[in-house]
């Protein structure tokens, strides 16, 4: 363990990925980041080269799935985006139809479950931290990360992250908040009460952070930078919330409290 002040993040998209929940936690996690005194250098591995967002704006991955699992222990955090309910599925259940090997999302699938399972801290000594924003929640769900843990997703997704978590089959999730039987009704009442982010902390293993639906996304990495830790004489500290929410007023952006 070395008692430095540099981390890095892995984030993976995959195709028709929501562009927001991709580019939104690296800009938060950048400009707190350095506000608090870290230096994180962002890793991006996916499937495809390159991968296209809904917008069809291009990202160009650094790392493959399987690179990326070589250097699991590398990261201090790993990064989930979704995309429109849909087009998860579509990848998961039908990736034949992207063009897609359902052995490559396989790998991507063991590789979120690989990370949630580690027992180390950071190669800095910090928490790892595992996050998904909006629709994310969905493969982290459907790779069994999930299980024994309390989550959210966007609204549109919350009866589908139960159905995912359920098929992974690895312990009871609690999917907050609770739609009922679904439909027009159940997503208007999980709108009234829609959760901005969970947190479900382990102590002796990853933290699991779960975002709501795309700006959710924002406020819970802002949540994640107030939370980050900073070495100073020997020991470590919390950026904290004062200078996450310095990093929200230099984006202009009006964090909301979950």
């Amino acid at each position: 363990m070395s008692q430095s002040n540099s981390l890095k993040i892995l984030l993976i998209p995959f195709p028709d990925f929501d562009t927001l929940d991709l580019y939104a936690p690296i800009e938060c996690l950048d400009i707190g980041g350095s506000i608090g005194g870290l230096n994180i250098t962002f890793d991006v591995a996916a499937i495809r080269q390159p991968t296209l967002s809904h917008a069809k704006v291009p990202v160009h991955p650094n790392l493959t799935i399987a690179q990326a699992m070589q250097q699991l222990d590398q990261y201090e955090i790993v990064i989930q985006p979704g995309a429109g309910v849909p087009s998860v599925q579509k990848y998961l259940k039908e990736p034949e139809t992207l063009g897609i090997d359902p052995k490559a999302v396989k790998q991507h699938l063991d590789l979120l479950l690989a990370f949630s399972q580690l027992t180390t801290l950071s190669p800095r000594g910090c928490q790892r931290v595992l996050m998904s924003i909006c629709t994310g929640a969905l493969v982290v769900g459907l790779s069994g990360a999930f299980g024994g843990k309390t989550v959210t997703t966007h609204y549109e997704g919350l009866k589908q992250l139960k159905d995912n978590c359920q098929e992974a089959g690895k312990g009871p999730t609690t999917v907050l908040p609770d739609i009922g039987a679904g439909g027009w009704e159940g997503f208007a009442a999980a709108t009234k009460g829609s959760w901005r982010w969970v947190t479900t902390y382990q102590p002796d293993g990853v933290t699991v952070i779960s975002s709501g639906g795309i700006s959710c996304g924002m406020d819970a990495s802002l949540f994640l930078v107030s939370e980050l830790q900073v070495w100073k004489d020997g020991k470590t500290e919390k950026i904290g919330v004062a200078k996450a929410h310095e990093a929200a007023r230099i984006m202009e952006y009006a964090w909301r409290w979950a």
